[in-house]
């Protein structure tokens, strides 16, 4: 959309409004990008309202993203230490297993945000398992559990302290070492499980749906038609964008030239390596804003 005015002398013009927003662990880039006909001599006002509205619209995607994790670390912390858990841990035996996966499948049925609720021992292997199947959970049988001691989530939770989280990067859901199609956006939460006695025993890990956090994307742009929101990663790949074609192309081998670096080099060299700003291109106006999820939702835990 372009916002006009009128002028006696000259313009200058932005070829381009989008809404950008990056989303990486251990942080998140809000970004706002906006394409418009500008007449300095009369509507300095209209152009201060714009660039303030979109400050606004990118804190209001962090406190909506800042919010969700509160409740997902917090689900984590009560999933790695319930009762169950800590039975089946000083009894590991058939019946104590299935009273643990009954508290997660009723969990993840009051919940409905995550693909999946494991418990992994210290070798790596899926204990219990809920898959969420669109809405229909159930307990996955013993003879399709995998062993993820190779993936880098179960690495990077089972090396943590007691009471600390990993949160992955955004990115496709694997199953058997292949991407699951269609495809499943998610980010991994996990923190290690500990027995009574102070051992390491495995992990809990929830798969959150991506697709519930791009919810809050669409929301917040319908409620502004200055442009489209998008979805980066550290790299400058599209999670989310315009054309679903250009997205995940550090995934997918045959979209690994899809970066937003290659369409907007200028702005992509403001961004990288700033916490926050808001600066003009020849492409339009581009607001920024790092957050950090994890820390804030670490702060009511």
């Amino acid at each position: 959309m372009r916002c006009k005015g009128k002028a006696p002398l000259k313009f200058t013009s932005w070829e381009v409004i989008k809404r950008f927003l990056m989303l990486f662990s251990p942080m998140v880039i809000l970004i706002g990008v906006i394409t418009m006909a500008i007449y300095y001599s009369e509507v300095q006002r209209d152009k201060e309202i714009i660039e303030s509205k979109e400050m606004h619209n990118m804190d209001m995607l962090t406190k909506m993203i800042g919010d969700e994790f509160q409740v997902i670390v917090s689900d984590l912390m009560i999933l790695s230490e319930c009762n169950e858990l800590q039975t089946f841990l000083e009894k590991p035996n058939d019946f104590y297993k299935e009273s643990l996966a009954r508290e997660f499948l009723l969990f993840s049925e009051g919940r409905g945000i995550y693909d999946q609720i494991r418990f992994l021992n210290e070798t790596g292997m899926e204990i219990v398992r809920i898959n969420f199947d669109g809405g229909n959970p159930y307990i996955v049988p013993d003879d399709e559990l995998q062993n993820k001691a190779h993936r880098y989530y179960f690495i990077e939770t089972f090396r943590l302290n007691k009471g600390e989280v990993y949160v992955s990067p955004f990115d496709l859901n694997i199953e058997h070492g292949e991407i699951e199609w269609p495809l499943k956006p998610v980010i991994r939460f996990g923190t290690p499980v500990f027995d009574k006695e102070g051992h390491k025993r495995g992990i809990v890990i929830l798969n959150y749906l991506g697709d519930k956090l791009l919810e809050y994307f669409k929301w917040v742009s319908s409620k502004s038609s200055l442009g489209e929101i998008m979805l980066l990663n550290p790299e400058g790949y599209w999670l989310k964008g315009v054309k679903k074609e250009d997205e995940w192309g550090f995934m997918l081998e045959n979209r690994s030239n899809k970066t937003f670096g290659n369409v907007f080099p200028d702005a992509w060299q403001k961004i990288i390596g700033n916490d926050s700003g808001q600066f003009y291109t020849e492409d339009g106006l581009f607001t920024f804003v790092t957050m950090y999820p994890l820390q804030e939702a670490m702060k009511s835990i």
